[in-house]
């Protein structure tokens, strides 16, 4: 028998896939449109979503600037899935900063720099 998905669960993908589209064609700063989703997680009565989104282009940017930008356009951003949703009520978007790909990376330089040293 086949494992069935919570709601939640699927309102999250769905969310992930809307706010990728937003956030690439219709969010016109710069620092906002460049961010990757890397993971959205919407609460069992569906009125929260926290989005984990993270900066793939450049290691160098200043992390607060970049989420000062989201937190602005956040209603803009929550407009916009609220009118391509299929949802009764959207959710209320709580964006947080993962960096875990980019630790993951320095994770992984210190493990080569540790293995070419001997």
């Amino acid at each position: 028998m086949p494992r069935e998905f919570a709601r939640s669960d699927r309102v999250a993908q769905t969310i992930n896939r809307q706010l990728a589209v937003i956030l690439r064609s219709q969010v016109k700063d710069p620092r906002v449109s460049e961010l990757t989703i890397t993971d959205v997680e919407v609460s069992k009565d569906l009125r929260q979503a926290k989005i984990y989104v993270t900066n793939m282009s450049d290691d160098q940017i200043d992390i607060d600037a970049v989420m000062e930008a989201v937190d602005r356009a956040s209603g803009f951003i929550r407009r916009k899935l609220a009118s391509v949703s299929e949802m009764r009520h959207c959710p209320n978007l709580l964006f947080a900063y993962d960096n875990s790909i980019s630790e993951g990376a320095r994770m992984s330089a210190l493990i080569d720099k540790a293995l070419n040293r001997d």
